[in-house]
C-alpha cells in the first residue's frame, strides 16, 4: 500500500495568475489595512512632530537684516509672510550693510525702516570700547530711542567676561534709558563659567535693567543655572533663538515641558534668523517654527511665549495701534 499522499499539481499558468490577483488586491487595500514595519514606542505624554501654529502669528524679538541696504528689510517682509511672522525686531550686527558706520548711512537705515512701521523693530548697539562713559553711552541711547529703536543688541562684548567693566558702562546705559538688553554668551563673548555667577551679578546691580539671554546661556540648563536665574530675577528673560535652543531642549522633552511651563512668563519665542537665510528655507531654523508645537503646551503657555512675552519686554503696541 502506498502511504505517501499523492501530489497535487497546478498548471505553471494558473498559479502565475492566481499571484497576479493577489498582488493587484493587496495594492488596492487601503493603506492602513496593509502590515508596516514595526515603529519605536512613542512617549505617551508627547504628541507626534506638529506643523507650525495655526491659530495665531509668531513675534520674532531676534532676527538680523542687511537694514542699510536698498533690499535688506524687503528680505525680512518676505520672510515674515512666508513664515506667518506678524512682527519683529532687527538687531544689528557689526558687519557693512547691517549697521550703519556713518551719519549717511544711518539716515538711509531710517528711511528704509519707515515703510514698516509697526511691523518691523530695530534695535541698537554700541560696542564696549566706542564709549568711554556712561553719559556718553546714555547720550548716544537717547538719540537712537528718538529714532525708534526699542532694544539694546545684540550685545557681544567680544573678548570680555560678562561682568567686565566696560560692559557694566553699557547696561548701566541701558538701565538709566530703560532698554532691555538681549546678550549672547559664547567661548569667547561675555564669557562666563559653569553656574553664570558674573550674569547673577549684574542682574543684582541693575535690577531694573531687563536682560534677554541668548546663545551659550542656554547650554547651562543641564545644571539647572538657568532655570534658578529665571526663578531667582525678575528683571531677566530668555529668547529661544539659535541652534543651541532646540537641541538642548530636545534631550529631555518631558523636563523641557515642565521648565517653559514653569517660565511661561520668561522666555520668548525667537529665531534668529538673518540675510544668509531668508531667501533659503534650507538655511532657516525649521526646527524652531513646529518645536514647542510638538510639548503638547497649554494655549495659554503657547501665546506668552510665541507672542505676549515678547510685547511685554520690549512694550510692542498692539498692531495697528
Amino acid at each position: 500500500m502506498n502511504c505517501h499522499p499523492r501530489r497535487l499539481r497546478i498548471p505553471v499558468r494558473l498559479l502565475s495568475a492566481v499571484m497576479t490577483a493577489l498582488t493587484l488586491a493587496f495594492a488596492l487595500l487601503p493603506s492602513h489595512a496593509q502590515p508596516t514595519q514595526p515603529t519605536p514606542p512613542k512617549s505617551p505624554e508627547l504628541p507626534a512632530a506638529a506643523k507650525p501654529p495655526s491659530d495665531l502669528k509668531f513675534i520674532d524679538p531676534h532676527v538680523h537684516a542687511m537694514s542699510v541696504t536698498p533690499l535688506g528689510l524687503g528680505a525680512v517682509a518676505t520672510w515674515m509672510e512666508q513664515r506667518n511672522v506678524e512682527r519683529c525686531i532687527v538687531s544689528p550686527l557689526n558687519h557693512k550693510g547691517s549697521r550703519p558706520k556713518t551719519e549717511e548711512e544711518r539716515r538711509t537705515m531710517l528711511d528704509n525702516f519707515r515703510p514698516y512701521q509697526g511691523r518691523i523693530y530695530r534695535m541698537t548697539i554700541i560696542e564696549p570700547d566706542e564709549v568711554q562713559t556712561v553719559d556718553e553711552a546714555v547720550g548716544i541711547l537717547k538719540r537712537e530711542i528718538a529714532d525708534g529703536a526699542i532694544g539694546f543688541g545684540e550685545h557681544y562684548g567680544v573678548g570680555l567676561m560678562f561682568d567686565d567693566p566696560k560692559n557694566l558702562r553699557l547696561y548701566e546705559a541701558c538701565e538709566k534709558v530703560g532698554l532691555p538688553v538681549m546678550f549672547h554668551i559664547d567661548q569667547n563673548k561675555n564669557m562666563v563659567e559653569a553656574g553664570m555667577a558674573r550674569v547673577d551679578r549684574v542682574l543684582k546691580l541693575f535690577p531694573k535693567c531687563n536682560l534677554v539671554a541668548h546663545a551659550y546661556w542656554w547650554r547651562q540648563l543641564g545644571n539647572g543655572a538657568c532655570d534658578r536665574q529665571l526663578q531667582e530675577h525678575p528683571n531677566l528673560y530668555a529668547d529661544m533663538s539659535g541652534h543651541v535652543v532646540v537641541s538642548v531642549l530636545s534631550r529631555d522633552r518631558k523636563y523641557a515641558r515642565e521648565f517653559l511651563i514653569r517660565n511661561q512668563d520668561k522666555i520668548l519665542w525667537a529665531t534668529d534668523e538673518g540675510w544668509w537665510s531668508f531667501g533659503n528655507k534650507d538655511r532657516q531654523m525649521n526646527q524652531h517654527y513646529t518645536f514647542l508645537e510638538e510639548l503638547g503646551l497649554p494655549d495659554e503657555v503657547r501665546r506668552k511665549i510665541y507672542r505676549g512675552n515678547a510685547e511685554k519686554v520690549y512694550r510692542l503696541k498692539p498692531p495697528g495701534k
